[in-house]
């Protein structure tokens, strides 16, 4: 007697072959950025980046269950180079012009990457309106990157190496602003920067360090 045939392997589902999930979450994060740099965060549809990532709406939202979540990862992974490993060493062993050095170089190479001043330049356009994009600016990348510093620089007080009176998150606001203003504002604003990076940088060690 013939065996019956199997129902389900005879089905078009059962002879689909599984669909590769991988990759899914960078490449809507991908499609995304892309549109978001294009058309802006208010003209960027959540159904536009389904159809350019592409995906099925349903796939989209169970990775990103609203278009502010979705432009946070974008703000996240683009810092992600930066903060995610170590800062700044936690104590205060070494030569602290050195380890400052490294930070600062660690963020020109951020500030160097292709979508960071664009982002930054569209959360700028638009926060004023989406106040969350400069929420999720800040805490992605700016906040941690400050904290770092500060607690660097707090680390320096207690061992004896900084005045006591020294105010860490301050200082540390103060270093980044004085790296900032005349290495990382000009290339924002699409204008030659004018001054030589390794001196500002060591005018700016000088400032918060003195002689430690």
């Amino acid at each position: 007697m013939p065996t019956p045939p199997d129902p389900a392997a005879a089905s078009p589902a059962a002879s689909r072959p599984r669909r590769d999930t991988r990759g899914t979450t960078a490449r809507i994060r991908a499609a995304a950025r892309g549109l978001f740099l294009e058309k802006g965060y208010e003209g960027t549809s959540m159904d536009a980046v389904a159809a350019a990532a592409p995906v099925s709406k349903r796939t989209l939202y169970q990775h990103f269950p609203g278009k502010a979540d979705l432009f946070g990862a974008v703000i996240d992974e683009a810092w992600s180079h930066f903060t995610r490993a170590p800062l700044i060493p936690a104590e205060a062993s070494g030569d602290p012009r050195a380890v400052l050095r490294a930070y600062v170089g660690r963020l020109t190479e951020h500030w160097a990457r292709p979508e960071v001043i664009p982002l930054l330049r569209l959360v700028i356009a638009e926060a004023p309106r989406f106040p969350e994009l400069s929420q999720a600016y800040f805490a992605a990348g700016k906040e941690p990157a400050v904290k770092g510093l500060a607690a660097y620089l707090a680390a320096l007080v207690a061992e004896g190496r900084l005045p006591a009176g020294l105010d860490p998150q301050l200082a540390a606001a103060q270093f980044l602003g004085a790296i900032k203003e005349p290495l990382f504002w000009p290339r924002v604003l699409g204008v030659p920067v004018a001054f030589d990076a390794a001196e500002a940088v060591e005018r700016a060690m000088d400032a918060v360090l003195g002689k430690a």
